[in-house]
């Protein structure tokens, strides 16, 4: 078994293509979802925007992940809850809540 001082430290720059791939599709999501609403004839509910914010903040969240991955900063309290996955989890959080808000908006 290998002495615990031996064992290298996970390396979290290796999710980076993940992260800015998860940013980048849900800003592309987000943006489908505006342009949706502004191109449309009828006014569309005030449920939609709501859920098309949501999935923008949760691209901004996952755009945080990405940057947090990148320059490895030093998350102090945030260490203990998980790091940089807390940032995944709020960031997929927003997006799966805002696409069924931005669904019940249209109906």
């Amino acid at each position: 078994m290998a002495d615990p001082a031996e064992i290298d430290p996970p390396d979290p720059s290796r999710d980076l293509p993940a992260a800015a791939v998860m940013a980048v599709v849900a800003f592309l999501v987000f943006a489908g979802l505006v342009v949706w609403l502004v191109t449309r004839k009828t006014t569309p509910d005030a449920v939609s925007w709501v859920g098309a914010g949501l999935v923008g903040i949760g691209s901004l969240v996952l755009a945080a992940w990405a940057l947090v991955l990148n320059f490895e900063p030093d998350l102090g309290r945030a260490e203990r809850f998980g790091g940089d996955l807390l940032l995944v989890g709020f960031g997929v959080l927003f997006v799966v809540a805002g696409l069924p808000t931005f669904a019940a908006g249209q109906l």
